[in-house]
């Protein structure tokens, strides 16, 4: 992970829970950074939630 750079996406654990639309419910748990040379992602997760299935999720952040 390269000191000083903002990360470029969340990285989201997927619960086991669906929402009230049957959707999988995901909470973001940590950041992405893409290695120097653009052939993958470096992570830091703070924490998982209970009932985390194993399934990450990576998406950009969005600029707000």
């Amino acid at each position: 992970m390269a000191q000083g750079k903002m990360p470029t996406h969340n990285v989201r654990a997927k619960t086991g829970r669906k929402d009230d639309k049957g959707e999988d419910i995901f909470f973001t748990v940590g950041a992405a950074w893409p290695f120097r040379n653009g052939d993958g992602y470096s992570l830091k997760l703070g924490s998982l939630p209970i009932g985390f299935d194993g399934t990450l999720l990576l998406s950009p952040i969005k600029d707000e």
